[in-house]
């Protein structure tokens, strides 16, 4: 029997149906295995499994970093976005969703399904909030921090790939249903909803009336917030899966909602220590996620098959703060109301294969198109005098609601092939994507012909259409175009080559070398009510050579050493100028950013002491020209925002340890840990005022400090995860008990400017515990989450003092689940 060719079936069956990177290199490893007979291979086809995808890890010629269902399923994970936290040196700032690695955030990294780009559902971000992807459809998460060739040239932090279930095994199908409770919420009963939010299950849209609104009430909803009854969450699920000869095919569906109560504190302070704003805030969180997939599989025989995923996410997050405290822009105590709502439809469509043509031919490609749709439906605010209750009219902008939609189409695709010669691979390819992003916004501000006084729990009492002689609107549009929203357009167009040569230098040692040339088209329009309409194409053209090496040491160890250079392009939101404005910031776009160039480094050692087992450390480098971040500047509103290249360069240097390993066995019991820790020092130096104002058309930053750290860079990041499993009944039956325990060090979170401190995510610790049992065809769960209940905390650092910027409780979360798996 040739194990070299039965080696290759087996780790075949484990690996196809997913358009993953690195896919190619996967026999690379035994490639010079002797020939043996006898041999009988078992073990699971279940790709995520703890000790496939270590396997997997050590075979690969490229550093890859797996995050498997079955672990996710013993942490009590339910999203994506909490899964890849549990990767090593990666966080979830808290309040915007963006996932940093190593340091860097959302502008650094992207996200795709299946090994195909998907597109954001937030104008102020590059990335999807991965929560809304529930961790049941998911068969592994790939974090990807090392660059190779096949992956997108817009590389800095990590490529987060999700690959989605694929059937295998038994015809099956399983029903769950969940339910737990937030401990500072379910008893409230001041937990508030916005009458024209999207509703209990996400759906509802509300909009405005364009008529003339110097003669018709414009709006459709009421301003008054209402009382939101029982807040308790639920979860609703169904899976299952079965095959038909050569046709397989998997489906999820699932709703989730979820509730959070807290209350906190915001503000922003000048250089005196004196307040801009500073409010105490009662906020509540309503959120949804209704969610279908189906992964179709057709095997035409054991060399070629291809696959089919539809993945539809519908979501909806709506808030509704009360602010109470001074407002610097009035000089008064005020009461702001504020309701903020969002409404998501992303719909992810992929046909991709793989293809063994001979045997030393293979090919892989992928076509697909995403369609996005994304809105805020009706958000308002209300500003109150907190002394007479009147409503404040000097500006139009203190009572007002806006509009949004965000519109995402995109083509994309890649094909590759590769040879296998006696001591080479080589592989060749071609990746494209076309987006075309639209964005437009209208916001209706209100001027009043007097100063009412108003009960803040019922403005409707007075801001109604019957009493619609009493104001005039204000779009910030003039009359002749009264209802034409600000809008940007960007046109995007990346068209790629690459090639990668894999030499087997020795049956230990072998090297990776490559390199990917982009091109790239940016075609942007915009209107704003500042500068009106505007236009602006850039084009670049970049080349990307990599490095992967791998020597192995041994059978149970490997020595990996990678470099690269990658860029990063500024978004399209960031190069647009014009204007989003929140509660306590107004943010600007600026049309004379530059894309940053990052040069990456990364040596590792790995000991695999048994399978399923992994110990490694890690130390890694980043240098960055030209890096891009978001602060404040010289303007008229000292909370005006927008986008610089700050510095000439900054870097990160780090180390990362991990340890998956089992502690001690038993009988039909074991102990067992998963730990990683990532140490971090960043620096960036700051170019001088006169040098930005020369690259930004005149606009002029003061900063505090001369440098700072990298943004989101925190200095320690730790995970430990303990876990006790029993098994009986042939295996039929277990128990999984798993304390989650996770470290996130203090970080940059904004730049300080003109003498303004700089803003610092403070350390938070987080416990979780889950209990998990399997009963044959029955499952149940118990967590009980966030039992430490930290501080989210955000400190305004100033120079003779430390002020709260932000500091909210998520609130302790116990729950239940159940499922049967017919």
């Amino acid at each position: 029997m040739n194990f070299r060719k039965l080696s290759i079936a087996v780790l075949f069956l484990t690996t196809s149906g997913a358009v993953i990177y690195a896919q190619d290199t996967k026999k690379d490893s035994i490639k010079n295995e002797k020939k043996i007979e006898g041999v009988v291979i078992k073990g699971s086809t279940k790709k995520g499994t703890e000790a496939n995808l270590i396997n997997f890890q050590k075979k690969s010629v490229e550093v890859i970093e797996r995050v498997g269902s079955v672990q996710l399923a013993k942490q009590g994970v339910g999203d994506a976005a909490t899964a890849v936290t549990k990767a090593t040196g990666t966080i979830k700032q808290e309040g915007s969703g963006q996932i940093f690695v190593r340091g860097l955030g959302d502008r650094y990294n992207s996200t795709t399904l299946n090994g195909l780009l998907i597109p954001s559902d937030d104008p102020e971000n590059r990335n999807i909030d991965l929560s809304i992807f529930k961790t049941s459809m998911i068969e592994y998460i790939s974090l990807d921090k090392i660059y190779n060739p096949k992956m997108l040239g817009d590389f800095g932090g990590a490529s987060i790939s999700i690959v989605s279930k694929e059937f295998t095994g038994k015809p099956y199908f399983k029903i769950g249903l969940g339910s737990s409770i937030n401990l500072q919420t379910f008893d409230n009963n001041n937990f508030k909803v916005q009458d024209g939010a999207p509703g209990f299950f996400g759906f509802k849209e509300t909009k405005f009336n364009k008529g003339n609104p110097y003669q018709a009430y414009p709006f459709t909803s009421k301003w008054n917030f209402k009382n939101a009854d029982n807040p308790f969450n639920t979860d609703v699920n169904i899976e299952g899966g079965a095959s038909f000869g050569k046709f397989s095919i998997f489906a999820y569906a699932g709703f989730e909602n979820s509730y959070e109560y807290s209350k906190g504190q915001e503000g922003f302070y000048f250089a005196d220590n004196t307040p801009n704003k500073k409010f105490d805030v009662e906020r509540s969180k309503y959120k949804t996620n209704t969610t279908a997939l189906v992964n179709l599989g057709y095997r035409f025989n054991a060399n070629n098959k291809i696959n089919f995923t539809s993945n539809f996410i519908h979501s909806s997050d709506q808030t509704a703060k009360i602010f109470t405290g001074y407002s610097y822009d009035v000089d008064k105590n005020v009461i702001i109301n504020r309701g903020d709502n969002k409404i998501t439809s992303t719909w992810i469509n992929q046909l991709f294969g793989t293809h063994k043509l001979g045997d030393t031919w293979n090919a892989d490609w992928a076509v697909g198109y995403n369609m996005l749709n994304s809105k805020r439906p009706d958000r308002l605010q209300n500003t109150i005098d907190a002394s007479t209750m009147q409503l404040i009219t000097g500006s139009a902008i203190n009572n007002h609601r806006y509009f949004d939609e965000l519109k995402d189409n995109t083509v994309l695709g890649h094909a590759y092939l590769s040879k296998t010669l006696d001591k080479f691979k080589i592989t060749v390819g071609y990746d494209g994507q076309y987006k075309d992003r639209k964005f437009d916004n209208t916001t209706i501000g209100m001027n009043f012909s007097l100063s009412p006084q108003v009960d803040p729990n019922n403005i409707d009492g007075f801001i109604n259409a019957g009493n619609n002689s009493l104001f005039s609107y204000q779009t910030f549009q003039p009359s002749s175009k009264l209802f034409q929203p600000f809008y940007f357009n960007v046109k995007q167009n990346i068209q790629s080559g690459l090639a990668n040569v894999d030499i087997n230098l020795s049956d230990k040692f072998i090297v990776q070398v490559g390199g990917r040339f982009d091109y790239i088209d940016m075609q942007l329009k915009w209107f704003d009510s500042v500068l009106q309409n505007g236009k602006k194409n850039k084009q670049y053209n970049k080349f990307l050579p990599a490095l992967n090496a791998k020597y192995s040491l041994s059978d149970k160890q490997n020595l990996r050493l990678s470099v690269s250079k990658t860029y990063t392009l500024p978004q399209a939101k960031e190069l647009s100028p014009i204007a989003y404005y929140d509660v306590t910031t107004n943010v600007y776009g600026n049309q004379d950013l530059s894309p940053s160039d990052n040069y990456n480094a990364d040596l590792k050692w790995e000991l695999f002491p048994k399978s399923g087992e992994l110990i490694s450390v890690a130390a890694f480098g980043k240098y960055i020209k030209n890096p891009i971040a978001r602060t404040t500047y010289a303007s008229s509103a000292p909370s005006d925002m927008t986008y610089f290249n700050l510095s000439d360069y900054g870097y990160i240097v780090g180390a990362e340890v991990e340890v998956r390993k089992d502690i001690y066995s038993w009988s039909n019991s074991k102990i067992y840990t998963f730990i990683n820790g990532t140490y971090m020092h960043s620096e960036q130096k700051f170019k001088s005022e006169d040098q930005i104002a020369k690259e930004n058309h005149g606009k002029r930053v003061v900063f505090t400090n001369p440098k700072a750290d990298l943004q989101g860079a925190a200095d320690f990041i730790a995970n430990v995860n303990l876990g006790y499993n029993y098994k009986w009944s042939n295996n039929l039956n277990s128990l999984d008990f798993v304390v989650v325990y996770s470290h996130i060090g203090k970080n940059l979170y904004s730049v300080g400017t003109t003498e303004i401190g700089n803003f610092y995510e403070t350390a938070r610790d987080l416990l979780d515990l889950n209990l998990n049992f399997t009963l044959d065809k029955i499952g149940i769960g118990i967590s009980a989450k966030n039992l430490l209940n930290p501080h989210s905390k955000i400190e305004q650092e100033n120079k003779t003092q430390t002020l709260i910027n932000r500091d909210y409780t998520m609130g302790r979360q116990v729950g239940l689940s159940l499922s049967y798996k017919f």
